[in-house]
């Protein structure tokens, strides 16, 4: 991709100014406060976090590079129907913050999988232990490839350069600041990607014509004729109930019940902090995403007509905001080092969640195992050292995907998607009391099963090509810049080839979650309720791990029809005999617990 434009020196100091106060935030942490000496620290923030930062963290996690150029050529070439995921992240943020959230934070863990170990067993934590780690190595190669493609786009620097500034930046503030570092460096990243989003979209607008020339085109580019798609046919890939029911499912494995995100509220003051924060973060997450939809959307209408793509100056699709940036807003000093620097900074909160977070399961899970009596002084320099290791190898992932390329993408991406059996599991946990290892063990073989049957079959049967919104090289001959009015251009689509797929292949890729993660969770029930005598000492469970919408429920119901649940400090019950447990459970009748237990009401 050839636009003629060199990057300035201007560019250069706004984009390495911003990796550099990225870096200084993690050295500030690291030496204020007396540093990071506790693991308490280092993972939780002593739980000190206001809710505010910790929910613009939360957001722009879940907002990756791929996000910013990946859901804008979403809108660009197929249309803004994408506009109802963030409905479903509203969904999603009610979901997660009255249902999940309390029960981790009443808990007291650093590792969401600690959960499962308490629980089921723990075989099932150490198995969803595995699936993170090995899909958060696969997916953040891809992370951290995205922005380095787009700023080869515009440099012409090499792709491994990219990928080393990036990743040793941010295994630089993540390893030596820990949470701290990491929650404030997003928020100074959020503020970045917003602006950049904004500089882009107003350029594009004003460029093109206005608001009104904008709807213009793109309705005479067939890009609105979607938006409302109420199709109840699940192989529409973009319907309404597409990104309204899959994104859900989506968004939940990912926000809900992944260590990354998770950490992050666990580092907040009080429950009714966290819940905030995981609220207002999957929200504004949401919120983000509509603006990178409505970024792709019009830079579309500013092309149209002349479709870089189409007339072969773009080798990919997902170029195409990268291109605009360089030919557009290439020739105004220090704006493009600004706009690259948004898309890096989607990188960089990316990757320093995953480097934190992993660490944090690392130390938890296999650490702590093998040395039970090592000081926790001693514990927190090893998590440095096994921080840092962790951001070298993820950069080393990452020149892999530059070798691999979309190919990696693919499978990475459908591997998060498919292959994560813990939301099932988890809320078997919180939301049914009688739910047993037995169950947990069936869901994650139910759910690993159909991800790797859609997974497998969708490579082996990939959809047909063509069958694209239309797109159009007429008016490439003149200038570019200048406003041209949708009426006077005519446009051309690409047929699409029958698709004769399995119904199953067929399916869009938004309700894949859908299909993998109920299934799963209602043959969990079954079996639990099937094997309840197999499973000795589950007679009583803790209160704590059970959802408090639940445990709500519970305490309204007959007591005929109530499970024995009593609130316990330890795992005792199985000492306890019949009479005492029968008092324990008339004191729940009467609404009062034997534990305290923090709803966050």
């Amino acid at each position: 991709m050839d636009t003629g434009h060199v990057i300035s020196v201007v560019d250069y100091i706004v984009l390495i100014g911003v990796l550099l106060i990225s870096a200084g935030i993690g050295v500030y942490y690291a030496i204020s406060d007396g540093g990071q000496k506790t693991s308490a620290q280092y993972f939780l923030a002593d739980r000190s976090m206001r809710w505010f930062p910790v929910s613009m963290s939360i957001a722009v996690s879940i907002i990756s590079a791929i996000t910013f150029l990946g859901t804008s050529s979403l809108a660009y070439y197929s249309g803004p129907g994408y506009w109802v995921a963030v409905l479903s992240r509203l969904i999603a943020a009610i979901l997660t913050s009255t249902v999940i959230t309390p029960v981790f934070y009443n808990l007291e863990i650093t590792s969401v999988y600690e959960y499962l170990e308490r629980r089921f067993n723990p075989a099932i934590r150490y198995f969803a232990v595995s699936i993170h780690i090995i899909s958060t190595f696969l997916i953040l190669g891809v992370v951290v490839y995205a922005p380095a493609l787009a700023l080869n786009a515009v440099t012409g620097l090499s792709l491994f350069g990219s990928v080393v500034a990036v990743g040793t930046v941010c295994t630089f503030y993540s390893t030596i600041g820990g949470i701290k570092a990491v929650i404030w460096s997003d928020l100074f990243q959020s503020i970045i990607i917003v602006l950049g989003i904004a500089v882009i979209t107003t350029t594009a607008i004003i460029k093109t014509g206005g608001p009104a020339e904008v709807w213009s085109r793109a309705v005479e580019g067939g890009r609105t004729a979607l938006i409302f798609d109420f199709r109840f046919d699940p192989t529409i890939a973009l319907s309404f109930w597409a990104n309204l029911i899959g994104g859900v499912f989506i968004i939940l494995p990912y926000a809900a019940t992944n260590q990354n995100q998770a950490q992050r509220y666990l580092t907040c003051r009080t429950l009714q902090g966290a819940k905030y924060a995981v609220f207002w973060g999957i929200l504004i997450a949401g919120i983000i995403e509509l603006s990178v939809l409505i970024m792709g959307f019009v830079v579309f209408s500013f092309y149209f007509g002349c479709d870089p793509l189409t007339e072969g100056k773009l080798s990919a699709g997902d170029q195409i905001v990268a291109y605009f940036i360089i030919d557009v807003l290439g020739g105004v000093p220090g704006i493009t080092g600004l706009l690259i620097s948004a898309v890096f900074s989607a990188a960089l909160s990316t990757f320093s969640t995953a480097i934190n977070g992993l660490t944090a399961v690392t130390g938890q899970a296999f650490v702590r195992r093998i040395w039970p009596n090592l000081s926790d002084r001693k514990f927190t320099v090893m998590m440095k050292g096994i921080s840092l290791t962790y951001g070298v190898m993820f950069m080393f992932m990452a020149w892999v995907a530059t070798v691999a390329g979309s190919s990696l993408a693919v499978i990475a991406s459908r591997l998060l998607a498919l292959m994560g059996p813990v939301l099932a599991v988890v809320l078997l946990g919180m939301l049914v009391p009688r739910g047993n290892s037995i169950g947990a063990i069936v869901a994650i073989i139910v759910r690993s099963a159909i991800g790797i049957w859609i997974l497998v079959g969708s490579m082996i049967y990939p959809a047909p090509s063509g069958g694209g919104l239309p797109l159009s090289t007429d008016l490439c001959s003149s200038n570019e810049t200048s406003v041209v009015h949708a009426d006077d251009i005519m446009t051309t689509s690409t047929p699409a080839s029958a698709d004769t797929r399995a119904w199953i292949y067929r399916v869009s890729f938004l309700y894949h979650g859908f299909l993998t993660a109920v299934p799963a969770f209602l043959v969990g029930i079954i079996v639990s309720l099937m094997t309840t005598n197999l499973c000795e000492g589950r007679d009583t469970i803790d209160m704590r791990l059970l959802s408090p919408v639940v445990i709500s429920i519970y305490q309204k119901l007959p007591r005929t029809l109530k499970y024995k649940m009593v609130a316990l400090e330890t795992n005792e019950s199985d000492t306890k005999d019949e009479e005492e447990i029968d008092d324990k459970t008339n004191q729940a009748d009467d609404n009062t617990t034997v534990t305290k237990y923090d709803t966050g009401v």
